[in-house]
């Protein structure tokens, strides 16, 4: 919920949107969540997006999972039909389409409760991990409402009292209700303290509303938390869960949880290139430039020449031949007239 934002306000916050498949009538739906942009080709996001938990292990959505996808210890989606099925927005206006790939971190293990395991009722999804990377296949322009934030370098960064701004996507019901008209994609911000109140795992802390007020809701789901460190904009957590319940029903301390950054920071520089030195990066991912890529055919299509029926194979192009007509006319004209 929160207060209205303007774009500008956050240009590293996109909104995400996974459409399914059609149903008998071919209208689509969407699941829809929030990213942040951290460089000018990855997206740090949530893995539930895009992802069901069963037990304590993910599984694409409508796709069957397939060992052969993992990478070590981090599953890869690259099948087309989900990609092609994705959709990136900023500031109300596509800004990219069909990612190159998207990497579920630690998809392929299973966590192991460890602070969570001597407390009641606490399920899967306190302990496995709920953080993900998205490739784009296309470097993104930056502007005024497009741009990146810096990425939180160590745990530290998430120390309890610290405060952070959050930006969303998310759903924004009517006040004193908890659901209410379908207006997700308007930007909102609301400010979180980290707290202590209930023991997590190392790679998610807890955060509150600091007035108590707002809270992130359906949609909200993957976007960042902001902080400042050393006077640049840091995302230190990504948006796991939260509750959305209508202010007089939620509980006294209604807490989000998120995902610490910091505790992913060396996947991030092994997956993505972004390190906190260039001998890190080196490490990884040496003399690495990843060139230009030019438009998929699928969504800009290439105009080809056909050659037409009775032309033979390796004839002139139609620039040629429209060249050598030219020459015969003039020829016959200037024989005319003289």
């Amino acid at each position: 919920m929160g207060r209205d934002a303007q774009q500008t306000e956050a240009p590293w916050s996109i909104f995400y949107l996974l459409y399914g498949k059609p149903d008998a009538k071919g209208a689509r739906t969407a699941t829809t969540c929030t990213g942040t942009i951290v460089s000018t080709r990855h997206i740090l996001f949530a893995t539930h997006c895009f992802a069901d938990l069963n037990d304590v292990s993910w599984s694409p959505k409508d796709l069957p999972f397939d060992n052969n996808n993992c990478k070590g210890d981090h599953y890869e989606i690259t099948n087309e039909e989900l990609l092609k099925a994705i959709k990136i927005q900023s500031n109300g206006a596509k800004v990219a389409q069909h990612p190159e790939k998207i990497t579920i971190v630690y998809g392929c293990i299973k966590r192991q409760a460890n602070k969570t395991t001597p407390y009641p009722n606490v399920g899967p999804q306190y302990y496995v991990d709920d953080f993900a990377i998205i490739d784009l296949y296309e470097d993104l322009t930056f502007s005024e409402t497009l741009g990146m934030v810096c990425v939180a370098e160590i745990r530290a960064a998430n120390v309890v009292n610290t405060v952070l701004d959050y930006f969303g996507f998310g759903l924004n019901p009517p006040k004193g209700q908890q659901e209410g008209k379908d207006n997700s994609g308007l930007l909102r911000h609301e400010k979180v303290q980290i707290r202590s109140d209930m023991p997590m795992e190392d790679y998610y802390f807890l955060a509150i509303s600091v007035d108590s007020k707002t809270i992130a809701c359906v949609g909200d789901s993957g976007g960042g938390s902001i902080g400042d460190i050393n006077g640049k904009k840091t995302i230190v957590g990504v948006l796991s869960q939260t509750n959305c319940a209508n202010p007089k029903d939620r509980d006294d301390k209604p807490f989000e949880q998120y995902a610490s950054v910091g505790y992913y920071n060396d996947i991030i520089c092994q997956l993505t290139g972004i390190c906190n030195t260039s001998q890190e990066h080196d490490k990884y991912l040496p003399n690495n430039v990843r060139p230009v890529k030019p438009p998929r055919p699928t969504e800009a299509p290439i105009v080809t020449h056909q050659r037409e029926i009775g032309q033979a194979q390796g004839a002139e192009p139609d620039g040629a031949n429209e060249k050598s007509i030219h020459f015969i006319v003039a020829l016959i004209l200037v024989v005319f007239l003289v």
